[in-house]
């Protein structure tokens, strides 16, 4: 068994609370993303102290897998449920599409654009104050009382006030991933969360298998009550998202002591101190947002590029995501028949996105397996682009389900910003940021498809090929700028002598991430 000791192997030098360490290459490292500078001494000041901290705590190798099992187990479904709830609603708005929705309220797919492009606008704005409210109130509070929101206004899809209606929804989800992301952040450690952060957007590819199949069985209620089958989908939906909210205010806890029997009192102490070892801007992980906070994010280019990246690649999963259903019809399947071909794309989805952010959590190296994603992605596009005009309906299946089953990046590219980026209230403002580029995009993304392009939209996969190169691109400036900015820190920082070291450390009003001594995960 090994045993963790407080903080890294060599001690060099202690001065007032702060801690310089060596390794055997004489280079600077810490047991964190390279956190340097604050010891345990520093934490256990009362101002820096969370619940459920021991900064003298020592566990083996194998109690922290167990509490590791244990939150896996235990929290991690509930995350994930809570992620499928809220995809039913997006993935069932494809489906609803494919039956015709805006035909029986009097417009055209162009509405539909519309509608999607409006929701997109307004979900960026309130995803920008989720976390800071969710520090305020507590994550755990928050995101039930949001569920609880948009299951009344999706069961309002049964009015005709559509665009008021996917509006009003928009507010109400948006908050919801941030907070939910913010929210995992305290509960792992930096080389865990890519594969949860996957896994976590993965069950959006669950959500549209099993939507298509519900839809395919709910579509044939069409008719029942005088509700045609879409509006009885989302009814349904509604009313299982107002259920699992209800069990939510009663089963998320607001940090590992608070929890209902999951942990022994040491087991506590261990899932919040290890947590803190690993980084240790995490000490502030239910501290309110400051001024200073939204300062170092708006000022921070490497933020911006993660959302430019992020607003980029994603954009290009929008018109698939929308419109899966209604191409695949298109090649002569009936409605039902359609939304049920929709499962495979969505498994293939869910199996590669888990299975390139475990190998990235294990490896490293983020940017290279988001590009293998992409390069995924711009593959199938090209191949429904070269498709001959008549062509069988099985070729644009399968040209079709592969561009839609491209593993999805955003899980590990999220959690690549979050475990670059501190102290925790910038993290926290970043995720909302990342959150919103992510549905923004869908402003451009929605008007990819044209009906004037329809139905096999050659002009709008050609957009996608040349946005999936652009995307391309932008990571590998991620991954170099990383790895120079990590190459001139440690040339500086060896330079330097150790009273250099202890001075800039006392005096330097670099924070987080910007400190020279702080190291980027590449």
């Amino acid at each position: 068994m090994t045993t963790h000791e407080s903080e890294a192997s060599h001690l060099h030098e202690v001065h007032k609370g702060v801690i310089i360490f060596e390794n055997d290459n004489d280079t600077v490292s810490s047991s964190s993303t390279v956190n340097l500078g604050l010891a345990n001494s520093v934490l256990d000041d009362p101002k820096f102290r969370q619940e459920g901290y021991d900064g003298s705590l020592k566990w083996t190798e194998e109690e922290e897998k167990q509490v590791l099992r244990i939150i896996d187990r235990r929290l991690m479904p509930f995350m994930l449920l809570m992620s499928f709830v809220l995809n039913m609603d997006r993935t069932n708005f494809s489906n609803a599409v494919s039956d015709d929705l805006a035909a029986n309220l009097g417009f055209t797919n162009d509405g539909v654009n519309t509608a999607v492009l409006a929701n997109a606008i307004v979900f960026t704005f309130f995803t920008l104050p989720a976390n800071p409210i969710a520090k305020l109130v507590g994550a755990h509070r928050l995101i039930p009382s949001l569920m609880t929101a948009w299951a009344i206004v999706t069961w309002s899809h049964n009015f005709n006030h559509f665009m008021a209606v996917r509006v009003l929804l928009a507010a109400t989800e948006a908050g919801f991933v941030p907070a939910c992301l913010g929210y995992m952040t305290g509960w792992y450690k930096a080389d865990e969360l890519a594969t949860r952060f996957a896994i976590f957007w993965g069950i959006q590819s669950l959500a549209s298998a099993i939507s298509g199949l519900i839809s395919f069985g709910v579509f044939q209620m069409s008719g029942v009550h005088g509700l045609e089958g879409w509006r009885w989908l989302f009814l349904i939906d509604g009313v299982f998202t107002h259920l699992i909210a209800l069990i939510a205010y009663w089963y998320l806890p607001g940090r590992a002591t608070q929890t209902r029997g999951w942990f022994s009192e040491r087991q506590a102490s261990i899932a919040v101190t290890r947590v803190i070892r690993d980084d240790i801007s995490k000490k502030d992980q239910h501290a309110p947002i400051t001024w200073s906070d939204l300062r170092e994010a708006l000022l921070d280019t490497k933020i911006w590029l993660h959302l430019t990246t992020t607003f980029t690649g994603i954009m290009i999963y929008t018109p698939t995501s929308i419109y899966l259903p209604t191409i695949i019809r298109s090649a002569g399947f009936d409605v039902a028949m359609a939304n049920l071909l929709t499962m495979p794309a969505a498994i293939i989805n869910l199996a590669f996105s888990v299975l390139i952010a475990w190998n990235s959590d294990r490896h490293g190296e983020v940017a290279l397996h988001a590009i293998l994603c992409t390069l995924w992605q711009t593959a199938g596009y090209a191949a429904l682009w070269g498709l001959p005009a008549g062509t069988s309906r099985w070729n644009l299946f399968v040209a079709a389900t592969f561009t839609s089953g491209a593993p999805t990046w955003h899980g590990m590219h999220t959690a690549y910003m979050a475990v670059n980026l501190s102290p925790a209230g910038k993290r926290a403002l970043a995720l909302g940021a990342i959150i919103g580029a992510a549905n923004i995009c869908s402003v451009p993304g929605s008007q990819i498809y044209q009906a004037s392009d329809a139905p096999r939209y050659p002009r709008g996969n050609k957009i996608c090929v040349v946005l999936g190169i652009v995307t391309i691109l932008l990571f590998l400036s991620q991954r170099t700028r990383y790895d120079l900015t990590n190459r001139w820190r440690e040339r500086k920082w060896v330079k330097m002598t150790d009273a250099e070291k202890i001075s800039y450390l006392e005096t330097t009003k670099d924070l987080g991430s910007n400190r020279l001594d702080y190291r980027f995960r590449v």
